[in-house]
């Protein structure tokens, strides 16, 4: 992919330091009654705290806000968009309230997608989060869900964000804290004798049949959200870990790289990763797919641009200009690009069989090996 333009003035000042992200579910933080778990909280800036003086950084992903709100209310069927405006002030002063007892400053930011799809928003996103890490500073990150919730602006969950910014920032590892204790060969709420994997090399779709569709009680994500997660990190080398936050330490070990819950594998890049690669990469959950035939497989992964001769079908909706995952016969995932045409216009080009159409150039396409 050629690299230029604005993308080029971006650049990491990190030198030799790491970065964490760390990513704390709701069920882990929120426990029954609807009130922030005092333990956990503890731990996640006393674990930050370590981080920083061991010489690297770390990001906080936080969920909770709208169960917090909801508990506030008293209303357990608020709306997102309510409970979220009400719960996300209180858990910041909760994480606040903590980090002055350890000295540590804490920067708050409410994210939407826009931050991540728009290319000079996605830099400013950059530079600033640059800027905090090298001044020490500990950003606690959520869904604006007051103002994006159930629409084209969310990312959908926290741990979709959370990989987007593992993407963005060129983390070294994300950490998923949830309730659970990880990936399992079964699901283990249906079968006592599911049996949890320790490590996964390759993330396949051998995988997703563990993996329940049902989000999680409380919040929005679920195991398969955690794992395409996994799995996009994989794929430019950041290594992941999906572990159960409830377990004392668990926290503390990912952190110092021990083995606790699930790892994946990150993938070995011989290449340099084009700043550019990773706006199209983190900016995948912008829009929809599009299902290509085994022939656009091979003339891609050749380095060739994709053509609506090879196009079979779209899947979600997605203007033109927006990044846009493009799958093979049986979903897998072949690459990351912006789309020259929306839906419509694609749709109505294979009607009219005008097959020589150009929909994604080759430079504006991140493929997945």
């Amino acid at each position: 992919m050629r690299v230029g333009g604005i993308f080029d003035n971006w650049y990491y000042i990190m030198k030799e330091k790491d970065l964490y992200i760390l990513k704390i579910g709701t069920n882990a933080l929120i426990d029954d009654n609807g009130s922030v778990r005092d333990f956990i909280l503890s731990e996640i800036l006393d674990v930050a705290t370590k981080v920083l003086q061991r010489g690297d950084h770390i990001l906080v992903v936080t969920s909770g806000a709208v169960r917090l709100g909801r508990s506030m209310l008293g209303d357990l069927k608020a709306s997102k968009t309510i409970a979220a405006s009400v719960g996300q002030p209180t858990l910041f002063g909760y994480y606040q309230k903590k980090a002055k007892e350890l000295n540590v400053t804490l920067a708050e930011f409410l994210l939407t997608r826009p931050y991540i799809v728009r290319r000079q928003q996605f830099l400013t996103l950059q530079k600033t989060y640059t800027e905090l890490f090298e001044k020490g500073i500990v950003p606690i990150v959520n869904e604006n869900d007051a103002i994006v919730s159930g629409t084209d602006w969310s990312f959908g969950d926290n741990d979709s964000m959370a990989a987007a910014l593992a993407v963005s920032l060129k983390a070294k590892k994300l950490v998923i804290a949830s309730h659970i204790d990880g990936l399992f060969d079964q699901d283990p709420t249906q079968n006592k004798d599911a049996k949890i994997i320790s490590k996964v090399d390759n993330i396949s779709d051998e995988f997703l049949k563990y993996c329940s569709k049902n989000v999680s009680s409380n919040g929005s994500g679920g195991m398969l959200s955690k794992l395409k997660a996994a799995r996009i990190c994989s794929a430019v080398g950041i290594e992941t870990q999906i572990i159960n936050g409830l377990v004392g330490e668990n926290i503390s070990k990912a952190l110092s790289n021990e083995q606790v819950g699930t790892y994946f594998e990150p993938r070995k890049v011989n290449e340099k990763i084009s700043n550019r690669e990773r706006w199209i990469l983190a900016a995948k959950n912008s829009a929809g797919s599009v299902e290509i035939d085994d022939g656009a497989v091979k003339a891609l992964r050749s380095g060739m641009s994709l053509l609506a001769v090879g196009v079979k079908r779209t899947y979600g909706q997605f203007e033109a200009k927006e990044v846009i995952e493009i799958i093979d016969k049986n979903s897998h995932g072949v690459a990351f690009g912006i789309v020259d045409m929306s839906k419509t216009e694609i749709e109505s080009v294979l009607r009219e069989n005008t097959h020589k159409k150009q929909l994604v150039h080759a430079n504006n396409m991140f493929i997945l090996k």
